[in-house]
């Protein structure tokens, strides 16, 4: 069979193009390897490395009660802070440092027997629920679906709370960023004149504002951050049950006005992180109404008895605060950290943080649109937001309000077993009234004086912190030290209760002993 020469130069017309499309191609694939990246580039390798760190991060979850507390050593330290590579290590090399040095150092806050401090112990489907935050990257949450999600999960925890439906707010880091938000947005309420071009500076009279002695010291950042000075904070004296006293109050607020100050808030607590104790809230909405002050009300885990079955009369009054901080990683065990900040008044919160040179049209609410007022980039001091609504939306969504209630009416239930055993056993006593979820007590065998007393419980307390890591902690309460165990622990049975009285018994009786030894030589 003959070809024409015209179709012989089609054909290599033809294999000339495709050799020309092959080189083309070939040189377009050494210049994409060239270019750099964070992808890998073998996927089934890196599926192979996610599914082996899920699958032993479950089983921590899974086994976590069987870990042990154990304080990084020199070598370890030593093995954590080495000198930055010019190459890397590679992700599998690194994941194996986690798990080999970080991990079995870590303070692991997640165990059943954690009750040192008020922090939530999270849960496995907050565990997957922030991996599908931090995959997307989530970097905004004004627009798309992203704002619908937070819009939610502020109208849920009103709900939940029981604050009025009108109100707006924020997810922040915290509690306190919660209270900075609530404070900045009553400070610029308040201040009678604009504190928002001219600044504290421009104050003829000083900004006073008010809460118990026994109130978180994140509020004494908050007002140093707002340019109040600490000195504006007054602490008002609690009486025995740690709750403040109303009659002291509104004689340091009149005392504040002779002085021709300006008393602008009021701080309330729901819960005190000392004892637990809860303000009457009622008394100090009239106080605050009557002399035409803002009322804020820190409930950063106490406001959660709202849910509960038997003691949601202790935050009564907390809905007529015009501001509200709580946080959703410590009762509600949510992944840390997210706290909120709802506030009545959305405007006077919008106008707070919305650029300066935008506010001359804030004359009226109906200027703004509801995603304005709803953006939580209006509503708090970060412009980068990490699409933390998310992690609240699918947990709230996933358990149902149901579940959350049973949780903390089950913290309460312990918390009632805890000082029962405390109160029958002839060598302990309870030491400040057990309101919610928190028990303080201490070991105090007879034949001991206060001195004793607090000598034995500071020993107590560093022994069992070698073996468990803030099992328990301690505070001083009107000049009394003592011990103290707080509940917002979703993995906590009573078996475990029983066990750390045994532990503190066991511990106190061998250290009296010792002393008393040691007295008589």
């Amino acid at each position: 069979m003959r070809l024409s020469s015209q179709v012989i130069k089609s054909s290599y017309s033809v294999i000339e193009k495709k050799q020309v499309l092959f080189h083309t191609m070939r040189n377009r694939s050494k210049q994409s390897i060239s270019e750099e990246t964070l992808d890998p580039r073998d996927w089934e390798k890196f599926r192979l490395l996610g599914h082996r760190m899920l699958d032993d991060m479950i089983d921590y979850l899974k086994n976590i009660r069987f870990r042990k507390t154990c304080f990084p050593s020199k070598e370890v330290i030593d093995k954590i802070c080495v000198p930055l590579s010019q190459e890397g290590e590679g992700e599998e090399r690194v994941y194996e440092v986690f798990q080999q040095i970080i991990l079995p150092h870590m303070l692991h806050i997640t165990s059943p027997k954690f009750w040192g401090v008020v922090a939530g112990t999270g849960s496995p489907y907050g565990m997957l629920a922030e991996m599908l935050r931090a995959t997307t990257n989530g970097a905004q949450e004004f627009s798309f679906a992203e704002l619908y999600v937070h819009k939610q999960v502020i109208t849920w925890i009103k709900e939940m709370l029981e604050f009025p439906k009108e109100a707006g707010g924020v997810l922040v880091s915290g509690g306190s960023e919660a209270n900075f938000t609530g404070l900045a947005v009553a400070r610029n309420a308040k201040a009678v004149f604009d504190v928002k071009a001219k600044g504290v500076q421009g104050l003829s009279r000083i900004l006073t504002l008010y809460c118990s002695d026994e109130a978180h010291h994140c509020l004494e950042r908050s007002v140093e951050l707002l340019g109040l000075g600490n000195e504006a904070l007054r602490r008002v004296p609690t009486d025995d049950d740690c709750r403040i006293r109303i009659d002291v109050l509104a004689h340091a607020i009149e005392e504040d006005r002779l002085q021709h100050n300006n008393p602008f808030c009021i701080i309330g607590c729901a819960g005190t992180v000392n004892s637990g104790a809860f303000d009457n809230l009622n008394a100090l909405a009239d106080l605050a109404k009557k002399e035409n002050m803002w009322f804020h009300v820190d409930g950063a885990f106490g406001a959660w008895v709202k849910i509960s079955r038997t003691h949601k009369h202790l935050a009564d009054g907390l809905e007529r605060a015009d501001s509200l901080a709580v946080d959703l990683h410590k009762w509600m065990n949510m992944p840390y950290g997210i706290g909120c900040t709802l506030v009545k008044d959305r405007l006077a919160h919008y106008s707070t943080f919305v650029y300066g040179h935008e506010a001359e049209y804030l004359k009226s609410a109906f200027d703004l649109s509801e995603d304005q007022l709803a953006n939580p980039h209006n509503l708090a001091l970060p412009l980068s937001r990490s699409f933390s609504s998310l992690k609240a939306y699918m947990l709230l969504r996933a358990h149902g309000k149901k579940k959350y209630s049973s949780l903390i009416q089950q913290n309460i239930d312990q918390t009632r077993f805890l000082a029962k055993l405390i109160e029958k056993d002839p060598e302990m006593e309870i030491t400040a009234p057990v309101v919610s979820n928190i028990v303080c007590f201490r070991f105090k065998p007879n034949e001991m004086d206060e001195t004793e007393i607090e000598v034995l419980n500071k020993k107590i307390l560093e022994d069992i912190n070698e073996k468990a890591f803030l099992m328990i902690s301690d505070t001083t309460i009107k000049g009394k030290y003592m011990l103290r165990a707080c509940n917002v622990n979703n993995r906590s049975k009573k078996e475990d209760i029983l066990s750390m009285v045994n532990e503190v018994k066991k511990t106190g009786e061998k250290n009296f002993l010792q002393m008393h030894d040691a007295g008589r030589r």
